[in-house]
């Protein structure tokens, strides 16, 4: 009988147990950000969640920019989103439009407790933040550049005999050029040119705006656009600008693209290339 009663305890617990087991695995975990893939030039993000998810509780909406909390520390950006109902995977369109070091990452998370969920109607937790690996650098015009040559831009030649020129664009957004004209053999500039410079990425390709307050070798307001493109891995800047102040002239757009100084009167020739130096 002793052994009968020990038996019959002995299935309860097991039956207890399987049902304990099985509850904890019937029970609805939350969704959450499993991965996020940065795209190469910081211009997309693919956010994979841990289940299909959704923009409410009662799943009949897509997941909105409204509901995600994005930040990268540093850097000056908006973003619009892409998602399907009930899609597990998401596209964060990025326009970033300053400097990135290539030390940021970008934080995501939940906007609020009540973003988004999954088709059971369970809550993302809008405390647990996902971080990705480093976004890639993109230092704009910052560095030292050289442009002689063919590189000079031809109103430069023909206007002004300009033979060479050297220029450092430095991080505290302060800068320096050196020209140097036709038939000078030495090591000291023409003209030396210096102030002060704020650039914006825009959202038209990989074109930058460039504003410039010049301090000598007079002063002088300076605006336009530029772009660093590739040629066999060299960094090849375009530099496109006009000084504004004390002249009609109108600087080029990202929209209108290169070669669209006064409205694109001076066509290609007011376009200077530089070469990134070490």
């Amino acid at each position: 009988m002793k052994n009968k009663n020990l038996a019959l305890i002995f299935l309860f617990i097991i039956t207890l147990a399987g049902f304990v087991s099985c509850s904890e695995e019937s029970e609805n975990q939350e969704p959450f950000v499993k991965s996020v893939v940065l795209s190469s030039d910081n211009k997309t993000a693919t956010v994979t969640f841990s289940e299909a998810v959704y923009g409410n509780a009662e799943g009949t909406e897509a997941v909105t920019a409204a509901d995600v909390a994005l930040t990268i520390t540093g850097v000056t950006f908006t973003y619009t989103v892409e998602h399907a109902i009930g899609s597990e995977t998401m596209k964060i369109n990025l326009a970033v439009t300053s400097v990135v070091q290539g030390t940021e990452v970008l934080n995501i998370k939940a906007a609020t407790a009540s973003s988004i969920y999954d088709a059971d109607g369970a809550a993302m937790d809008a405390m647990v933040e996902f971080s990705t690996d480093k976004l890639g650098k993109d230092l704009g015009i910052i560095g030292k550049w050289q442009s002689s040559g063919a590189n000079i831009a031809p109103l430069l030649v023909t206007y002004f005999k300009v033979d060479s020129i050297s220029a450092e664009f430095k991080a505290d957004k302060t800068y320096v050029v050196h020209q140097f004209n036709e038939g000078n053999t030495t090591n000291t500039p023409n003209l030396i040119f210096s102030g002060t410079y704020n650039i914006v990425k825009s959202t038209v390709g990989n074109i930058w705006t460039i504003t410039i307050t010049q301090t000598l070798p007079m002063e002088a307001s300076v605006s336009g656009i530029f772009e660093i493109k590739k040629d066999n891995n060299t960094d090849v800047l375009w530099y496109e600008v006009v000084q504004t102040s004390g002249t009609q002239n109108v600087p080029p757009t990202p929209a209108l693209g290169f070669g669209s100084s006064n409205g694109g009167t001076l066509g290609l020739i007011n376009i200077q290339k530089y070469l990134r130096l070490p």
